[in-house]
């Protein structure tokens, strides 16, 4: 199998970073470093102290009582200023940025770069609504009114994951800070050093608080645990797999505190056989190769009708073997590393599951040796003939791995696409527009692609159906949910009754 590797590496030498630097005193870790390594290469990449509990507790008083003290949670100007301030330097940093992400997480450079930039676009998105928090007043009768506010929650935990470390945490923490709230920060364990040194610049703002933004560093048993179980936090916002975000929601549930839940996917991606077939054939590797299928909304499961069947298969299965394969940092590639080795072993297991129960017609296997060397690469699998209950179509695998079905009519393809616990994303392919209106409509699924797949807008809201979270992110909603609502009732009447 050709595997597409470039030979062009694109790397330059690499200073490991050790933080926090002293400027970065909005972390609050006090214990022993971890190691940040990069998945392609196993280089180091940054040493990161870790928190402990009593570190989590003083980043939750802390922040408690800047957010007590007023000026922050009703001045929507001077958090416009801050997140404009913060998006321009984003775009400063952006190569940065971008090389310390690939270096960090695996992913392609181009990849990287798109996801600071759209970072950078959220941010001031969110910028303008800091000023726009609205609520409503009515007339309820003679001499009584209503008002309807929307408050800041508080102090909000954002809780983050490592596969789209930036992109993930500015989709809550952008609006939690622009509805006036307090934030701490957790990202993954396994990109610190990214999170880190961009919420270094969010700190670094002219207008931005002390203590308004903190960030913690640790494993989610330990540190997560100790800041969702704490009294001073108000609401968590985490974004991950679903059998933790269950287990958030009940330790949450110990205080009442509000969640908001983006959790797992195994999402449909339906070709019918009207479609454009070279756009479909190129939104479905980008559906399910994206960040080496390493993305909540991966189109991991393809679903093509009958009479398109056998030339998309054959088709697809020639575009992925021809993928290139290789260091994120080389510009020509188009998959890099997975993200640690114990991710590459959960794929490659998913592989063998599937290599008993289907036919593999792509890929699959670990890519070892010079130039993967001390690299955690995959080469991007396609499975068919799977059965309808097997592991590989019914579990997020989250890797480059592919399994497809065939449908014989529009009822067939909706039963498929709704026979999973998941309900996050879909797309479909066909120029039928009452198909697509009519097939859309019956999805459960909180976002819905229509011959297109993986297109975000900061405008657009985005959140779960069923196993797939709680609550919705981006556009006007996704400020909503970091607010309360709060009714002010004025009676002028001269008697009570």
């Amino acid at each position: 199998m050709s595997t597409g590797l470039t030979t062009e590496t694109g790397r330059t030498a690499w200073t490991t970073l050790t933080l926090p630097a002293t400027a970065q005193s909005f972390v609050k870790a006090s214990d022993d470093p971890l190691e940040s390594r990069d998945p392609a290469t196993g280089e180091l990449v940054a040493t990161v102290r870790v928190s402990t509990a009593e570190d989590v507790a003083t980043a939750v008083e802390h922040a408690r009582a800047a957010w007590s003290r007023g000026g922050w949670r009703s001045d929507g100007a001077q958090r416009a200023r801050v997140l404009y301030g913060f998006a321009q330097t984003l775009r400063a940093n952006q190569e940065h940025l971008a090389e310390l992400l690939t270096r960090e997480q695996g992913k392609t450079i181009h990849e990287a770069r798109l996801e600071i930039a759209g970072s950078a676009e959220m941010t001031e998105y969110y910028a303008g609504l800091a000023r726009a928090v609205y609520g409503r007043s009515m007339v309820l009768k003679d001499d009584v009114q209503s008002v309807v506010l929307r408050e800041p929650m508080g102090v909000v935990a954002v809780i983050t994951p490592w596969n789209w470390p930036l992109t993930l945490l500015i989709r809550s923490l952008a609006p939690a800070l622009a509805a006036g709230n307090a934030c701490i920060v957790k990202p993954a364990s396994l990109t610190p050093a990214i999170t880190v040194e961009a919420l270094g610049l969010l700190d670094g703002q002219p207008d931005m608080p002390p203590d308004i933004l903190s960030c913690v560093i640790g494993s989610g048993s330990e540190v997560g645990d100790a800041l969702v179980g704490s009294n001073g936090v108000d609401m968590i916002a985490f974004t991950g797999e679903t059998q933790t975000g269950i287990n958030v929601m009940k330790r949450a549930a110990e205080g009442l505190r509000k969640v908001a839940l983006e959790l797992g996917g195994k999402s449909p991606n339906i070709v019918f056989a009207d479609a454009d077939m070279d756009k479909a054939l190129a939104g479905t590797e980008n559906a399910i190769f994206t960040t080496c299928g390493q993305i909540c909304t991966a189109g991991s499961r393809l679903l093509v009708e009958e009479g398109a069947y056998y030339e998309f298969i054959d088709r697809l299965a020639e575009m992925t073997r021809n993928l290139r394969v290789g260091d994120g940092l080389a510009e020509s590639n188009q998959l890099g590393a997975v993200v640690s080795a114990g991710q590459q072993a959960t794929i490659l297991d998913y592989v063998a599951a599937g290599k008993k129960e289907g036919t593999l017609v792509a890929g699959g296997n670990a890519l070892t040796g010079d130039p993967y060397v001390g690299g955690n690469f995959v080469a991007p699998a396609v499975f068919t003939d799977l059965p309808p209950r097997s592991r590989l179509i019914r579990e997020e695998i989250f890797g480059p791995v592919l399994t497809v079905q065939r449908f014989s009519d529009d009822d067939e393809a909706i039963a498929l696409a709704n026979s999973t616990d998941y309900g996050l994303a879909a797309g479909i392919w066909t120029q039928n527009l009452h198909r697509a209106w009519r097939v859309a409509r019956a999805i459960d699924a909180g976002t819905v692609w229509v011959n297109t797949y993986h297109h975000f807008y900061s405008e657009a809201e985005v959140g779960g159906y069923k196993h797939s979270g709680i609550g919705r992110q981006q556009g006007v909603e996704g400020i909503h949910e970091f607010t309360e609502t709060k009714h002010i009732n004025f009676d002028g009447s001269p008697t009570l009754w």
